[in-house]
């Protein structure tokens, strides 16, 4: 196939309508909600960038290219980050192509950016009960702190033990915990993958579980469909679970603290523990071995030492 030599004349102002109606598609595609915002900031990222450096015509290869730059250069954007802000873009540049809106889309064999491999440490078991510690009431405290407090230890207690997304723990609904189940368990409706999976879960996890959903009770929530609530009703939000975890993470004394670092832990730790890597990514929703090495990378040697003095290969 000869190649385009001419671009398409998309001007900034009719790509930036256009977004709106590119989400309308990918909801009726069935995209999970987190999809759709991560494409609409990859999309609404690049069009402001664009109108910032005055490209007028943004589905352009240089202008794709000194975006990538700049996210690079000036921003110190990880590849990953990178790599899925340019994937929104190219997907919207192939919806623009299947609409009508441009003749042809530049941007099917651009580069993907380059990714530096970055080692994420898992908390260690002292890290993890002192964020547990962290969430623990003091006497005489209000219900309000009482009802926060319980919540929180059993949200540090499900990332930690389970690896779930934050977004998956956080899209629970009451219907979705089986905590009193002689094998409890946690169902998934829907994951990034899109695929639903139940998640065993331990009976210590399953305890606090039952703690918060007490607590939960008392506070007058019993008939809110969501599992997991703010402090005065109404669904717990990503930034309300990143606010109040940080907080108990500070005070735990563990720097760099982000929630998809309990992805990381909870992974080391059932490898650590003897667990099989089949089962790690059936539990963890994987469905690449390359991303269950990239989540257990960090700690692999410790791993591998450990290993060692188990099997005892020097009595020969």
């Amino acid at each position: 196939m000869q190649r385009q030599t001419s671009e398409p004349g998309l001007s900034l102002s009719e790509a930036c309508e256009l977004v709106d109606d590119w989400l309308v598609h990918l909801r009726g595609m069935g995209k999970s909600d987190g999809t759709l915002v991560a494409y609409r900031r990859g999309a609404t990222q690049f069009l402001t960038f664009c109108a910032e450096r005055g490209h007028d015509e943004p589905i352009r290869r240089r202008a794709l290219s000194a975006w990538l730059a700049y996210l690079r250069d000036e921003k110190q954007m990880q590849g990953y980050t990178a790599r899925s802000r340019l994937t929104a873009v190219r997907q919207f540049a192939k919806w623009l192509l299947d609409e009508g809106e441009i003749e042809f889309n530049p941007f099917t064999d651009m580069s993907q950016p380059a990714v530096d491999e970055k080692l994420v440490e898992p908390l260690t078991p002292e890290q993890i009960k002192a964020m547990l510690k962290a969430c623990e009431t003091p006497k005489g405290a209000p219900p309000e702190r009482v009802y926060v407090d319980t919540r929180d230890m059993a949200l540090v207690h499900v990332l930690a033990e389970t690896g779930m997304r934050a977004g998956e723990v956080l899209a629970l609904e009451v219907d979705d915990v089986h905590s009193r189940e002689t094998s409890p368990f946690l169902v998934v409706q829907r994951s990034k993958n899109r695929r639903g999976r139940t998640v065993p879960i331990s009976a210590q996890c399953a305890e606090r579980l039952n703690r918060y959903a007490r607590a939960r009770r008392r506070r007058g929530h019993a008939d809110s469909r969501e599992f997991w609530l703010a402090a005065r009703g109404g669904p717990l939000q990503y930034a309300g679970l990143y606010d109040a975890l940080t907080k108990r993470a500070d005070v735990a004394g563990i720097a760099g603290w982000h929630p998809h670092r309990m992805r990381h832990t909870a992974a080391h730790r059932w490898l650590a523990a003897g667990g099989s890597k089949g089962g790690l990514m059936s539990v963890a929703g994987w469905q690449s071995p390359q991303m269950l090495m990239r989540y257990t990378k960090a700690q692999a040697a410790a791993r591998a030492a450990e290993e060692a003095k188990r099997l005892n290969l020097g009595e020969l």
